[in-house]
């Protein structure tokens, strides 16, 4: 009996120790397999950050050979061999660099700017072949430099004991002789002031920048007031070219804490690469091809002379038929092209298509549907549209044009304008498909006596050059709907010479829920019925723009060649009288009542009429790591 117990006893010291040997083990085999998960992972992060910075060295290296007499320097690109060019540079001055490299296998380049992703360098990186790409289908790529590329790196884990472990890092980045102001949110080439807190969701461009907590306003007795608001919020990056004061003011702006509390503060970078508009250059090179385009060309000599007489010239001698008017009234029953030797008043007409050639002014007045052809004039033209929906093709006028709109108007072609332009809706929306062109100022705007929610909108698919000062003020301006129902619609580029005014647009409305809730851009919920204003727009002078009474909302961009000052405050306003009542309470996590969110669409629409350029831009869109 005893002997059975000391044999119990040592199987039962066996079996422990058996089990305690096997827990070790185990907790060995955990140790070291979480040990090479551990290398795996670390090998992960570095070689991602590899592939990031490679991409970013390769888009860096790039921009700088968009310069003059460089490899890609615009005047000795095509549409045929951009590509080419691009290739040539990434295989003799890229891919050499890398090849030495522990954590790079290989590089190359795809374009996606049509319907089919395309790998310049054939096989060369065989994983990017079977990649899904995003292709953007342009329909202008044999008239215009722009390209969209990926630049796709493969990387590789330098250690192959580590296990293998591979990357694939891919930047997306458009390359195109856009101006640089299409690329930011807000920005100005001298000093950019940021009165209050207005809110910007993408980059910014300043040469110098000034913020205050106060925003300035006027009292409808005309008196300047101030009522103080929280810091402006940037969700981006502040852009400039480098000078050491105006770089070290703004470093001190962002380590001081002078920006909204509940979003990080952008960072300050540099761009060397901004490029400025030849504004003249370019208005009469875009007005020269329209005129052209109707047998109009005045030789680059734009003078209300030279366009009166190549008028009368081209189309109103050689025995043109001049109708007969009855009081200065064109018979509505005329049909094809009506030529008339002195002013003439349109009223009704029955037939469509009509063109109106004349030497004098055009009155058109309708309350009745009216589809008009072009017009041509050596003097005025006046539309006004009562009742019933109406078309009108080209306008051309030596004088000034001037469009009131009491019922929809459809401009389906440009507009060109030797003298002053004013277009105005009320109590309806109006549409303008073609190009604008104002020799003088231009004024769009709405019916200042709206009773309750704005009802005056116009919509816009074009570029508008205005040689003057610009106003925009009580009404909403949105882009064309696509016809084909898809989730894109048409832009607003309006490029100003004199000054920029926008004001009093949705005036003392505002957003259902005033709360911010969208964390990471803290932008309206798409569901609110205030519309955002879809538009670019630009001034090569000053610009001053508020959001205190006015609710400015820009799905798009704003820019001034010169200084751009921006008021804006956070919250409700019913009444200027009483904006520091209505603001009493804390203004913070409200909606702010300036917002500008960058739209990026705009880099791939409109590239024929946009302003001239010396160089490509290179613009950096998303990176992916898979």
């Amino acid at each position: 009996m005893f002997m059975n117990q000391r044999g119990n006893a040592l199987l039962t010291v066996l079996i422990t120790s058996l089990v305690m040997v096997t827990i070790g083990m185990a907790i060995m085999s955990s140790t070291i397999g979480g040990a090479n998960r551990t290398e795996v992972r670390e090998t992960d992060i570095d070689i991602t950050y590899e592939g990031i910075k490679a991409v970013e060295e390769i888009s860096a290296k790039l921009i700088s050979q968009l310069q003059p007499t460089k490899p890609l320097d615009i005047d000795g690109l095509t549409t045929g061999n951009i590509n080419t060019k691009v290739t040539d540079f990434i295989r003799t001055d890229i891919i050499p660099s890398y090849q030495s490299s522990d954590s790079i296998k290989c590089i190359t380049i795809v374009d996606v700017s049509g319907d089919r992703a395309s790998n310049l360098l054939g096989d060369q990186c065989e994983r990017a072949n079977n990649l899904q790409y995003h292709t953007f289908g342009l329909e202008f790529l044999n008239t215009n430099l722009t390209r969209v590329y990926e630049i796709i790196v493969n990387t590789k884990n330098p250690d192959a004991e580590e296990g293998k472990v591979e990357k694939i890092v891919r930047k997306r980045i458009i390359l195109s002789p856009i101006p640089s102001f299409l690329k930011y949110t807000l920005g100005a080439r001298e000093l950019l002031e940021l009165n209050g807190s207005p809110h910007l969701v993408g980059n910014v461009y300043a040469q110098s920048l000034d913020i205050r907590e106060d925003a300035n306003y006027q009292l409808s007795n005309h008196k300047d007031k101030k009522v103080a608001a929280p810091f402006p919020s940037i969700i981006g990056d502040i852009y400039t070219s480098y000078d050491k004061d105006n770089y070290a003011q703004m470093k001190s702006l962002v380590d001081t804490n002078q920006f909204y509390p509940h979003v990080s503060a952008p960072n300050i970078k540099q761009d060397s690469q901004f490029t400025d508009i030849s504004f003249d250059q370019t208005y009469n090179d875009e007005v020269g091809k329209v005129l052209n385009s109707l047998d109009l060309s005045l030789n680059n000599n734009l003078t209300q002379v030279n366009l009166r007489n190549t008028i009368t010239r081209n189309f109103l001698t050689d025995g043109s038929l001049f109708l007969p008017l009855l009081k200065g009234i064109l018979d509505p029953n005329v049909q094809g092209i009506v030529k008339a030797d002195r002013s003439i008043t349109v009223k009704n007409l029955v037939h469509s298509g009509v063109d109106l050639i004349v030497n004098g002014d055009v009155n058109i007045l309708a309350d009745s549907a009216m589809n008009i052809g072009n017009i041509i004039s050596t003097g005025n033209v006046t539309i006004s549209n009562v009742s019933g929906d109406m078309s009108i093709g080209n306008i051309v006028a030596a004088g000034k044009v001037s469009i009131e709109a009491n019922a929809p108007i459809s401009l389906k072609e440009n507009i060109v304008s030797f003298d002053n332009m004013t277009i105005q809706s009320q109590n309806s929306t109006s549409r303008i498909e073609g190009n604008v062109f104002s020799g003088k100022n231009l004024t769009i705007q709405g019916d200042a006596n709206d009773q309750g929610e704005e009802d005056d909108e116009m919509a816009f698919d074009s570029v508008i050059y205005a040689k003057g000062k610009t106003s925009i003020s009580n009404l909403n301006i949105t882009g064309i709907k696509n016809p084909l129902g898809s989730d894109t619609s048409g832009q607003l580029i309006l490029l100003s010479k004199g000054e920029l005014l926008v004001t009093r647009m949705n005036e003392f409305q505002y957003y259902t829920d005033e709360n911010e809730k969208k964390e990471t851009d803290l932008l309206p919920d798409p569901s609110e019925n205030i519309k955002p204003l879809q538009a670019f727009l630009y001034t090569d002078s000053d610009a001053t723009l508020y959001g205190v009474g006015s609710l400015f909302y820009v799905n798009g961009g704003v820019f001034s060649k010169g200084n751009l000052t921006i008021n804006a405050v956070r919250g409700k306003v019913d009444d200027m009288d009483r904006i520091e009542t209505d603001l009493f309470s804390n203004q913070e996590e409200k909606l702010s009542r300036f917002i500008v969110h960058y739209n990026r669409d705009v880099l791939l629409s409109k590239l024929e009429a946009l302003p001239r350029v010396e160089s490509l831009s290179l613009i950096s869109d998303e990176i992916i790591v898979q």
